[in-house]
């Protein structure tokens, strides 16, 4: 290993089909030329088990891989998360011609149960559908081939004016090549507007390499600010039921101190700035943080529970085992059903249902 490090060439192999984003992001990393005085020579595979293969016998040094199918894959011994390149497009887009001013009770479909729930929470007119719940409803046969046959035909349904738009990746609506308005679901809502937390993970594309890998070479590589994200997501994840996932909104960041203040100042958020400052209106440390936010919500979209962290850097991974303690005790609290008390009154149902 040392040799290959010493050779500044290293051999990666992407896994990933063309409805994955971990090969978009490989290619628009490299576009980047972030590796000085370091070829990279870059294989792509379809197949994980091939990957495996070519990690173990040596043909590559690394392979990149979604975060979440590394985190759901049977990992074999002997490997480790060497690093992450930057977090892309982490948030889902909505395809409507109209935006959100798509018309009252309008259709909208997504495939993913977070974000249904969370479209009801910001338009509770909207008709969020599962796509194929929908289809199923008017008697019609979805592409199911492969992810992007399956976003044309939402299109299809779109532009015939089936429906009012759909939720979908932006990786996948690039490589579909459609033509229409998109909306980024935004984590950061402006002017009062909604606040989309992204579905675990999503974004990640993180670097397998084998045991020995060296360090110095990593950090070379590697982005810290999706590292950190990988590790505490990867922390909280490991703590909550896997039922829950598909519908919990996570994200891990480093935020800028002017950025946490001119967030503060547009949210009228006081706490958060005087926090910042010291009593003559100084930033206390001008040192990043990381910012940990953690989400579920209901059914409906009417109830939500959210959880957010702002921790030094050193700190995050204490805190994301912390917080995730917190956030089961809470979970717990606002799903448990209420039995009729002499002192608390009759009986009432769960405040959060999920």
């Amino acid at each position: 290993m040392e040799a290959e490090a010493d050779s500044n060439q290293i051999r990666l192999a992407c896994i990933g089909t063309d409805d994955d984003y971990t090969p978009v992001h490989i290619r628009k990393w490299m576009e980047t030329r972030p590796l000085e005085n370091i070829d990279m020579d870059i294989q792509f595979e379809s197949e994980l088990s091939n990957g495996f293969s070519l990690l173990d016998s040596g043909d590559v040094d690394l392979i990149a891989i979604s975060a979440q199918k590394w985190f759901q894959s049977e990992k074999p011994t002997g490997l480790k998360v060497a690093t992450a390149i930057p977090r892309r497009d982490e948030n889902h887009i909505l395809v409507a011609s109209e935006g959100w001013k798509v018309p009252y009770k309008s259709i909208i479909l997504s495939e993913n149960k977070l974000q249904r729930r969370q479209m009801r929470r910001h338009r509770p007119d909207l008709r969020v559908l599962d796509p194929l719940a929908f289809a199923d409803m008017t008697k019609l046969t979805p592409s199911t081939n492969s992810r992007l046959d399956f976003i044309s035909w939402m299109e299809d349904l779109r532009a015939s004016k089936m429906i009012a738009g759909y939720v979908t990746e932006r990786h996948l609506f690039n490589l579909a090549k459609i033509d229409a308005r998109r909306h980024v679901l935004q984590t950061d809502s402006r002017d009062g507007g909604a606040r989309f937390i992204p579905s675990p993970l999503q974004g990640l594309t993180l670097l397998i390499s084998r045991e020995g890998f060296p360090k110095t070479l990593s950090d070379q590589i590697g982005d810290s600010e999706s590292l950190t994200a990988w590790t505490c997501e990867r922390i909280i994840l490991n703590e909550i039921s896997p039922e829950l996932h598909n519908r919990l909104g996570i994200l891990v960041r480093h935020r800028q101190i002017p950025s946490l203040l001119n967030q503060a100042d547009e949210e009228k958020d006081l706490l958060r700035s005087t926090s910042l400052l010291d009593g003559e209106g100084e930033i206390i440390d001008k040192t990043s943080l990381v910012e940990i936010l953690l989400e579920v919500v209901g059914k409906t979209g009417e109830k939500t529970l959210l959880l957010e962290k702002l921790v030094a850097i050193e700190d995050a991974t204490t805190h994301a085992r912390l917080m995730v303690v917190e956030w089961n005790r809470m979970l717990k609290s606002v799903t448990m059903e209420h039995p009729e008390d002499i002192r608390l009154g009759p009986a009432r149902p769960p405040f959060l249902d999920l």
